[in-house]
Formats: C-alpha cells, sequence, structure tokens
C-alpha cells in the first residue's frame, strides 16, 4: 500500500484542533471537542506505551477519565478510535505545500511523512494499525479510506497539475507514479531494512522525477 500525498493546507497545530467545534456523527450525537481530544490524546499515549493487541477501551477510558459508555457512543471499535487517534496526531503535519514547482512539493511532503513516522510515535503506530488491519476488515477499510484515499485524492491534484504544466508527463498512470515515490517510504517503515533518512526521500523523488520527466 502506499501513502501518500496530502492536504494542500496549511498545517494547524494540535491545541487548534483541540479547538474545533464538535464533531457531529451518523446517529446524530454531538462530540464534545474537549472530551474528544482527551480520548485521542489518551489514545495516542497508550498506543505508544504498548502494542496495539493489548489497547482496550477499558483502559483508554480510565487514562482519558470517561466511561467507557462514552466512547462506544462515538467509536464503534477499539480499532476505530485508534485510527482517529493517529489522525489527529499527524494529519495537521503533512500537508502539500501551496507551490507549482512538482519536485519541490513533492519533496517537502514526503520529507515531512518521512520525519513524522521516524521523529514521532507515529510511525510505530501506523505499524500497529497495518498489523491490526490485517485481521479487522472494517480498520482495513477505514484506513484505506481515511488515510490512503485521503492522502492520494490531493497526491493526485498534484501530479494532475505538473502534467498540465508539462513539468511530469502527460501518459503517465498516475495511481503508478504515486506508488513509484511513496512505495519506498511504507517499505523502510514497515520491513526497518534501512532507515528513513532525509537523503532517502531526496533520492526517492530525485530518481523518481527522472521516471516521471517528459
Amino acid at each position: 500500500m502506499t501513502d501518500h500525498g496530502v492536504h494542500e493546507a496549511t498545517p494547524a497545530s494540535p491545541e487548534a484542533l483541540k479547538g474545533q467545534e464538535p464533531v457531529r456523527r451518523g446517529r446524530g450525537r454531538t462530540r464534545d471537542s474537549a472530551t474528544t481530544a482527551a480520548i485521542l490524546d489518551a489514545a495516542m499515549e497508550l498506543l505508544v506505551e504498548e502494542d496495539l493487541r493489548k489497547f482496550t477501551i477499558e483502559r483508554l477510558a480510565s487514562r482519558a477519565g470517561v466511561s467507557k459508555a462514552t466512547i462506544y457512543r462515538w467509536w464503534p471499535s477499539r480499532g476505530a478510535v485508534a485510527l482517529d487517534a493517529f489522525l489527529n496526531a499527524v494529519d495537521p503535519h503533512v500537508p502539500f505545500p501551496k507551490t507549482t514547482d512538482f519536485l519541490t512539493a513533492l519533496r517537502f511532503q514526503a520529507s515531512a511523512l518521512v520525519r513524522v513516522f521516524r521523529e514521532t510515535p507515529a510511525g510505530h503506530v501506523v505499524r500497529a494499525l497495518l498489523a491490526e488491519a490485517q485481521s479487522d476488515p472494517d480498520l482495513a477499510d477505514a484506513f484505506r479510506t481515511r488515510w490512503v484515499e485521503a492522502r492520494r485524492d490531493s497526491g493526485r491534484a498534484v501530479f494532475r497539475r505538473a502534467q498540465e504544466s508539462g513539468q511530469i508527463r502527460s501518459d503517465l498512470d498516475l495511481e503508478t507514479a504515486i506508488d513509484l515515490v511513496y512505495g519506498p517510504i511504507y517499505y523502510r517503515l514497515l520491513a526497518t531494512h534501512q532507515p528513513l533518512t532525509d537523503k532517502f526521500v531526496d533520492d526517492v523523488t530525485a530518481y523518481a522525477l527522472r521516471g516521471l520527466a517528459p
């Protein structure tokens, strides 16, 4: 699976996220933003401290200082709240920059993704989520939809603009082109055979651009 491109918006700080309006879910229930933030923060703490297989709603409720009923009212499973915690922690830090230069945009975003995976608990958590998704179809579907596809959508927009401006070939299959850049990042993240370094990102994007160039 490949990763991938991300939002084209100015990154928001975790503090700013915590102050957002309550989130309304399918059943019409309204989340309290402060309680939501406490649950998601506690979830990330637990995910960092132990394996996702040991991550339970009971332990999360105790750590966040809320009832299990509150958590189950807003999330259907432990995998769902774990994914939300991951997205809440990582999403604001991996956007595409607002630039028309394709290589600059690609290198900036890929570097941000690598730094988050390398320097924060997100790398550990995403490995755990991917492992859990192998036996949890609902989590697998949510991960693909909310993490992979959401970022690929932004990546596709960047790649298409680069095609329109003549910076990359117009006959490219965009799905393969995106995989070409981001596949190596996830391979190193999961296989851990080599470190995720800034030079690695520079090399991957430079090598990829040679194949993508007109």
